[in-house]
């Protein structure tokens, strides 16, 4: 039953009529009391509210207050020791968000309290002029805007999602751990959200109001304060993208409506190669190409496996291994403000491949090429190696030796068409991470693994049925989120040896190639994610979610080839 069913017979108890209401505004809680003290008379509202739905008013009945905080839509009190909050429209998500997040409230205002009704004409609330008022929104939205952004860094949220839920509203999302939650901060109108698309545009130096085309941008201080004791900062860096649905009412009225993504960039993205969850042996490898003088290392992986974190703890560990040398970096963008490394910014008349060129002309003796795109991009990165500097580069591939199948590739115009000789020559090593969730430490659950519905996929990597492994609580617990806090990189690692560079030369498959690595004591990266499995830090589930195809060479993965 909605609010209105509930109001309608009182109102006719107390022979209001009702003829004249709009159905359409009265069917909406956040348009009902608006509409309702419009068009009816105040006390009569008053009443009915108290008797249906036990909503309080404020008037005479509260004669000794101290005002806390006022708006010129809300009131709040202290009331014999008692905070107390009213709003001329209680059942607004937007003024509910307000009042709880009031800067003068902090955490006094119990959630469990119910929002009263206060009469638009009380002379408690400001009386606002329209300058008076739009400064009042700019005020309100500052608040919105500090607080998700509060909310995102104490969560540990690496981007922020704003964008319509439906046609009127607009809703606030995280991804936290790879994956998109709710951030519990109420929706607003799109009417409303005008003021804090503009305090966004302000912070990132675009002008307010410039909705209708696509804005790629750090925030002009490059770094936001988002706590008044200024102990922790992010980075920041927006994408704008006007959506085809436009603002109706407002000043904004006609423009497209901005789905805003904001990633958040801490100090702490950058880590140590012994610190993101790689194995001994995987850390020695690695470290034994970050002394040499003349290396290729490559790092494989989709958007959002780890890449650049990966390539900054390589960087580290050449820092550590190697003194005296010159690091220089090209990168789009540049995420994290590396030490002792002169890093290049892709601009919009800068491209990698003029970067790449002044790098060689600059004396380096290690530089980093954040991704390989384009064909221009693949040579001259070979061609880095080939007058004898460290280069460290990722490409965007699903597994470790499709970057051999992107670099060989001459299906088109487009392609990178490398030599297959460069390309033996230029790869040293093959670094292919992925991100997966840890299951929450105080909420799992404790299963044998033949009991998991997955094990008949992965069979072949356990020696024993009977081992307890993990299985997340999908309630999750006040530590986590739905069962799993934070994330640790998996991954495997292929050193090119004698035998694959001529594999690769004689223009063998990526999969022959693979099968061939794996004659070593390499693993792949079933078997890594396996190990955390036994060890108790994810989940089956996790890893068949987070992982590439299940099949290698025609074989499923439980093959002896796991073991």
């Amino acid at each position: 039953m909605s609010i209105w069913d509930e109001i309608k017979p009182a109102l006719h108890r107390l022979s209001v009529k009702t003829d004249s209401l709009s159905e359409v505004l009265l069917s909406e809680d956040e348009t009902l009391i608006p509409h309702l003290v419009e068009n009816l008379e105040f006390d009569a509202v008053k009443k009915v509210l108290k008797e249906t739905l036990g909503l309080t008013t404020f008037d005479k009945d509260y004669p000794d207050v101290r005002v806390v905080d006022s708006s010129d839509s809300y009131l709040i009190v202290e009331h014999n020791g008692e905070f107390l909050a009213f709003s001329t429209n209680p059942f607004s998500s937007l003024e509910s968000f307000r009042i709880r997040n009031s800067s003068l409230m902090g955490e006094k205002l119990n959630p469990s309290v119910s929002i009263g009704l206060i009469n638009v004409n009380n002379n408690l609330l400001l009386k606002n002029t329209p300058a008076q008022k739009e400064e009042l929104n700019a005020i309100h939205s500052k608040k919105i805007v500090t607080l998700l952004f509060k909310k995102a860094v104490e969560l540990g949220v690496s981007d922020i999602h704003i964008q319509p839920r439906n046609t009127s509203h607009i809703c606030f999302k995280f991804r936290l751990d790879g994956m998109i939650i709710n951030s519990e901060i109420a929706d607003v109108s799109n009417t409303a959200f005008q003021s804090i698309a503009a305090e966004i545009n302000v912070l990132f130096g675009i002008d307010i109001g410039k909705y209708n085309a696509i804005q790629e941008r750090q925030s002009e201080t490059s770094k936001i304060n988002v706590f008044d004791n200024k102990k922790k900062s992010v980075s920041l860096r927006l994408e704008l993208n006007p959506l085809h649905v436009k603002f109706k009412k407002g000043a904004q009225a006609g423009k497209h409506i901005p789905n805003y993504v904001i990633r958040l960039i801490s100090s702490a993205s950058f880590r140590v190669l012994s610190d993101i969850g790689l194995t001994d042996l995987q850390v020695q490898e690695i470290s034994r190409f970050c002394k040499h003088n003349n290396a290729g290392i490559f790092i494989a992986g989709p958007t959002g496996s780890g890449k650049t974190t990966l390539a900054y703890a390589v960087l580290a560990e050449i820092h550590s291994q190697r003194n005296g040398i010159s690091v220089m970096s090209v990168e789009d963008p540049v995420e994290v403000d590396l030490p002792n490394t002169q890093q290049i910014e892709i601009k919009e008349n800068l491209n990698f491949e003029q970067a790449l060129k002044a790098i060689l002309r600059s004396d380096p003796d290690v530089v980093f090429c954040g991704e390989i795109r384009d064909k221009s991009t693949a040579h001259h990165v070979c061609a880095t190696r080939e007058v004898g500097n460290t280069i460290l580069t990722t490409i965007h591939a699903d597994k470790s030796f499709d970057i051999i199948d992107r670099l060989k590739s001459t299906s088109s115009k487009d392609s990178f068409a490398v030599a297959l000789d460069t390309i033996a020559k230029t790869i040293s090593i093959i670094i292919m991470p992925r991100l997966v969730r840890q299951v929450c430490r105080y909420c799992a659950l404790d299963i044998t693994a033949e009991k998991d519905t997955l094990f008949k996929k992965y069979s072949g990597y356990f020696t024993a049925n009977s081992i307890l492994i993990k299985k997340a609580n999908s309630n999750g617990c006040q530590y986590c989120s739905y069962g799993y806090k934070g994330r640790t990189q998996v991954a495997e690692v292929f050193v090119i040896n004698s035998i694959l560079q001529q594999m690769i030369i004689d223009n063998a498959s990526s999969d022959k190639i693979h099968a061939e690595a794996l004659r070593g004591q390499s693993k792949d990266i079933y078997s890594s994610a396996i190990t955390l499995v036994k060890e108790g830090k994810t989940t089956l589930d996790e890893i068949t979610r987070i992982l590439p195809s299940k099949v290698y060479f025609g074989t499923e993965c439980n093959a002896s080839q796991g073991k």
